[in-house]
């Protein structure tokens, strides 16, 4: 749901409240997205909440996260306009999150992600492709607000926010929970949240332990997550200290084809029938220090360590299949000093350190055993640093600029260990700038445009590349590619964002990206990447919400992007395979008073349009298009919530995951929740 900049923070002020007061945060909440902007918050305001760029943006408070099914992070994404996230059925391997036309790479890595200021995106890895992102550690009841950034616009935010950026800020307090879910397929999942304040701070602690069976033979996951913050003042600022640890084991059903599915060989139930048993696990864990300043202006300091391990059994024909393993450890930092010069102009300049050093590699088992071959095997030290300036100036009092620099370098050390003499050092350097208007003529009206740039950087397959064949360590052969740039795209966007009167907010945005020398995966999954040639993206987004009384909520999105490869490798197939190039959604809210307590009611449509992928000949064929239904009905009285819920996705062979082989979803999935609140 997309909400009106004074809307989202008011629902991230509103926070959860007692029971008591149920019908009020109702009231409040609604009430609250009718205040018009008043300098402070909104695009006009000098601000250095994302609300205030001249850009698409979507802000998800604690208020719509308690009202959404959510089975997992991604859940949360699924009412922001344009937006395509879900979770591959294959085991906690990582999590597409797809806007602006881009879904090239497997596991978010067309998304800058940030968590309490901590990139996400691994620039280098073994699974999931260049700059892929892995949020499974990071539960709902972690999280106080996510920022979604459409488009490269935000100087903040660098490596890999070719289709924009999300910033997700974790909490520090709230109500004390415990919640037990059950659900079909084996679904079984315990949530506690522990908040206690003392004297001199305040201590955040939650935890989360999941199994499954899944709908798909071979889908076993076991999964625990345990995360703990303490936040003290410290002069004009909060200081916290926060540590997680996360650990999976899981199964994995593989990928079917399209043909087969359709052929009648195989049920959307089954395993892969021509892989061995698939299976992996990972481990997670590390330390973040923030520092964050009371206002806007001053120091926000961030410094972290984390290490982090992920293996996995993947593609294959029995009695072959591929393990992959990435084993990283990561620490960094990250300096904001915010200065704000009255209600002229506010300037905001930084810098961003990160060391990624570890292994990667892909080794071929045959019979469940280590064959001594490899598709690919890196020892990585990775350095990334970055200086960054974003500004915004008051030129007239209806009229702002906001301006923006950011460079970035790259100084690594690849050591290529399956062909040596491919091995190399590597330093690159890109620079990005962005600048935008917002015109604010009436409260009721805000207007922007803006032109930004953006990136990726180099993965290692690509500066130091494999080659060709499954054969051992220290094999002969192998060139390095050490004067390769980091892929750029430029963008443009127009928008607004307006009120019609008390109960309407209408909002829309145009857009053209082009990305020069784009690489994406063969088909989304595979972790195999090649070169597609000059692309092109131009599309629009509208979102409508509509309040009538303080018990209904009505909204829509709807995004449509016309995406062609200019030069493709193959002549006549310029179209993006597995991108659809409609999105949309439509649900609706309630809430009413009954029996000394709160109902809820929410239901949400979303669709996918049909996408195309080529077998043979330059026409396309096309996947199923995908429908999901979600339904959530909740009962509150005192301090115990009973939730039912449900999702439905009627078609046949669809899945998210689109192209010539897909991950089959459950038609009707469901279960209940009981939270108990003190």
């Amino acid at each position: 749901m997309v909400l009106a900049p004074t809307a989202q923070g008011a629902l991230l002020m509103s926070g959860v409240l007692a029971p008591a007061m149920a019908q009020e945060r109702v009231a409040v909440v609604l009430d609250a997205i009718q205040v018009s902007a008043d300098g402070v918050t909104g695009k006009r305001g000098l601000s250095t909440g994302s609300e205030a760029l001249p850009a698409a943006v979507t802000v998800i408070g604690q208020d719509e996260i308690a009202r959404t099914n959510v089975k997992d992070f991604t859940d949360l994404l699924r009412r922001v306009p344009g937006v395509n996230a879900f979770t591959y059925g294959q085991g906690d391997i990582g999590s597409p999150i797809r806007m602006r036309g881009f879904s090239g790479n497997a596991h978010g890595g067309d998304v800058a992600i940030y968590v309490d200021g901590v990139p996400q995106n691994f620039p280098s890895a073994s699974q999931g492709g260049s700059g892929m992102s892995d949020l499974s550690w990071l539960t709902p009841d972690m999280i106080e607000r996510i920022e979604v950034i459409k488009g490269p616009f935000s100087a903040l935010y660098g490596d890999q926010a070719r289709s924009g950026a999300i910033n997700i800020t974790t909490r520090t307090g709230g109500a004390s929970s415990l919640s037990a879910t059950l659900g079909r397929f084996g679904y079984g999942k315990l949530n506690g949240v522990l908040v206690k304040e003392g004297t001199h701070g305040t201590l955040f602690a939650a935890g989360e332990v999941l199994t499954s069976e899944g709908f798909r033979d071979n889908s076993d996951m076991t999964r625990g997550n345990l995360f703990a913050k303490y936040t003290v003042p410290l002069s004009d600022g909060l200081l916290s200290l926060r540590g997680h640890y996360y650990k999976v084991s899981f199964d994995s059903p593989g990928y079917l084809t399209l043909a087969d599915l359709r052929a009648g060989i195989v049920d959307p139930r089954d395993a892969n029938p021509y892989a061995v048993p698939l299976f992996g696990d990972a481990e997670r864990y590390g330390a973040v220090l923030n520092y964050a300043p009371r206002g806007e202006a001053g120091w926000n300091a961030t410094a972290y360590v984390e290490h982090y391990e992920k293996n996995r059994t993947n593609g294959g024909t029995a009695p072959s299949t591929n393990f992959q393993s990435d084993d990283r450890n990561l620490f960094g930092g990250r300096l904001l000093h915010t200065s704000r010069f009255g209600d002229l102009a506010l300037l905001s300049a930084g810098a961003e350190m990160r060391y990624d050093r570890g292994d990667a590699w892909n080794q071929r088992y045959t019979n469940g055993q280590a064959s001594g071959l490899y598709t690919n095997a890196y020892r990585l030290e990775l350095l990334t640093y970055a200086a960054f300036v974003q500004g915004q100036l008051k030129i007239a009092e209806p009229l702002k600029l906001v301006a923006g620099l950011r460079h970035d370098r790259f100084d690594y050390d690849i050591d290529n260990l399956k062909r040596p003499a491919a091995s190399t050092t590597y330093e690159a350097s890109v620079t990005t700038p962005r600048i935008g208007l917002v015109y604010t003529p009436v409260d009721a009206l805000e207007l922007y445009a803006n032109y930004g740039e953006g990136f990726r950087s180099a993965g290692a397959p690509e500066i130091s590349p494999q080659g060709p064949g499954v054969i051992p360590l220290g094999s002969a052969g192998g060139v390095a590619s050490g004067d390769l740039r980091p892929p750029k795209v430029e963008s443009y966007d127009v928008g607004f964002n307006a009120r019609l009167g008390p109960a309407w907010r209408v909002g829309a945005s145009l857009y053209t990206t082009k990305n020069s020398s784009e690489i994406r995966e063969t088909f989304s999954g595979s972790g195999v990447f090649e070169p597609i040639g000059d692309t092109e993206r131009e599309g629009y987004e509208v979102d409508v919400d509509f309040v009538p009384d303080p018990a209904w909520r009505l909204y829509g999105s709807y995004g449509y992007v016309r995406a062609r490869i200019k030069n493709p490798p193959v002549a006549g197939r310029d179209l993006i395979a597995g991108l659809p190039d409609r999105v949309a959604s439509l649900g609706v809210e309630y809430a009413t008073p009954f029996a000394d307590g709160m109902v809820r009611a929410n239901a949400n449509y979303q669709y996918l349009s049909a996408p195309p992928f080529y077998l043979a000949g330059n026409t396309p064929e096309y996947a199923p298009a995908w429908l999901r239904y979600d339904l959530r009905l909740s009962y509150q009285r005192g301090p115990s919530t009973w939730t039912l819920y449900a999702i439905l996705q009627p078609k046949r062979f669809a899945s998210e995951m689109t192209g010539t082989s897909v991950d089959p979803r459950p038609r009707v999935d469901g279960g209940a929740t009981y939270t108990y609140t003190f």
